[in-house]
């Protein structure tokens, strides 16, 4: 049937089609800073602002949807939730969450994010995005806790948005395409699911741009 082939393939499907925007992601200043260990401590503290500002407002909308939307219900797990994580990371450094404020390309994000005419399989592509990159966060754990001098989750905090899952990292990105697949979308939901994707991997990269300016280990990864 058509439908069982577009829910076995949704996930390959999600990978294959934002693949060139993820690659973009990756080749980003911010990003880079980020990977390779050169963040500051203070725009390390700001990007996870800005991350909890998009998380809140993106996991909010998903809790609503889960009471009437199944495939969200079955898909998205508590522990997927990752304003907790931010939340307790920012606190570690002695910062409020609230007190910083989203940049204009958060707001925008944030914006889109609450936007009624957005489809529940909208919100779950959006989620996919964020909830994948916890598959390289792990290794840019490392690098930020060498940078900073933190000791990696469970051990130590700071760092567990990136590595909230330590060892159950792989199980748990394995149980999510699981469902996912499992969630029988349709072909309508699967353009949605893909359009959601690709608009969370835009507005994430506007985001880390309009960081990056500011982030004393940027420079360093310019062309001289």
């Amino acid at each position: 049937m058509v439908l069982d082939q577009v829910a076995r393939d949704v996930m390959t499907r999600l990978k294959e089609e934002t693949a060139e925007l993820h690659k973009e992601a990756e080749q980003r200043d911010f990003q880079r800073a980020l990977l390779q260990g050169t963040i500051s401590r203070d725009d390390y503290i700001r990007w996870l602002g800005q991350m909890r500002h998009v998380h809140g407002a993106l996991e909010r909308r998903l809790k609503s949807a889960s009471k009437t939307n199944g495939a969200i219900a079955a898909v998205v797990k508590g522990y997927q939730y990752s304003e907790p994580y931010l939340i307790d990371d920012l606190r570690f450094f002695g910062v409020e969450p609230e007190s910083i404020a989203p940049l204009a390309a958060t707001i925008e994000s944030v914006a889109r994010i609450n936007d009624e005419s957005i489809t529940p399989a909208e919100l779950l592509g959006r989620h996919y995005v964020l909830e994948g990159s916890k598959n390289g966060s792990r290794f840019i754990a490392a690098a930020v806790g060498k940078a900073l001098g933190l000791s990696p989750p469970p051990r130590g905090r700071g760092m567990t948005y990136l590595d909230p899952y330590g060892a159950e990292q792989r199980p748990r990105w394995q149980q999510f395409r699981t469902d996912m697949n499992a969630a029988g979308f349709s072909p309508e939901e699967c353009e949605h699911l893909v359009l959601g994707a690709k608009d969370m991997f835009r507005e994430i990269g506007r985001i880390n741009d309009e960081l990056a300016p500011r982030s004393g280990g940027v420079a360093a990864l310019r062309p001289r």
